[in-house]
């Protein structure tokens, strides 16, 4: 079985995208904990950057953190998720205004690691098998999204940051929110993951 890292983007006072009564950070940790969960009940060992509201360490330090392990065995990590939600606003006359025609989940990998553009491309494909709306085709590198992300560029091991949809968006937000379509989500991210993993 696989060493998988997951990482619920921001936390503590960095609550991130802020759209009418969602915090980014929340919904982070609630799919995080919820992936951990599926990833465990598959027979993986998880580890995690955060399990509640609370500030993390920067990118930098993860990422040193991480392959500080990695050179040690300890452990190595299969691959590195990080979990986001977007968001699509402008500001006109000092109010955001939603972009509501963005929408969908994509995969953000580094073009410098085959491996993970692999699993970008694996996670995206599972995504779109079980009919969850995709955006980019489902999967950005880090060149065409026009900036570094240190949790991608950096890590030894594989890594991917999965954005799971724009909180601008009235229908993705309401999904995001459910239950049920969190439940469904998880299970075909750990789908992919695994697809990845034993291919």
């Amino acid at each position: 079985m696989a060493k998988i890292c997951t990482d619920a983007g921001h936390g503590g006072q960095d609550s991130s995208a802020v759209w009418q009564d969602a915090l980014e950070k929340d919904l982070n940790l609630l799919y995080t904990k919820a992936l951990n969960t599926e990833l465990k009940k598959r027979g993986h060992t998880v580890f995690t950057t955060r399990t509640s509201d609370v500030q993390v360490p920067p990118l930098g330090t993860r990422c040193r953190l991480v392959n500080e392990h990695y050179r040690q065995q300890a452990p190595q990590f299969d691959l590195i998720v990080s979990i986001h939600c977007n968001a699509a606003a402008i500001k006109e006359n000092g109010v955001y205004k939603a972009v509501s025609s963005r929408r969908g989940l994509y995969v953000i990998y580094s073009q410098e690691s085959e491996a993970s553009r692999t699993a970008a491309q694996t996670i995206s494909k599972q995504c779109a098998a079980a009919d969850i709306h995709l955006n980019h085709h489902g999967r950005l590198s880090t060149v065409q999204l026009g900036r570094a992300l240190a949790g991608i560029h950096k890590t030894i091991p594989p890594a991917v940051l999965i954005e799971l949809g724009f909180m601008t968006n009235p229908e993705e937000l309401a999904l995001l929110k459910s239950d049920t379509y969190r439940e469904e989500m998880v299970k075909t991210l750990a789908d992919g993951i695994e697809k990845y993993l034993f291919a």
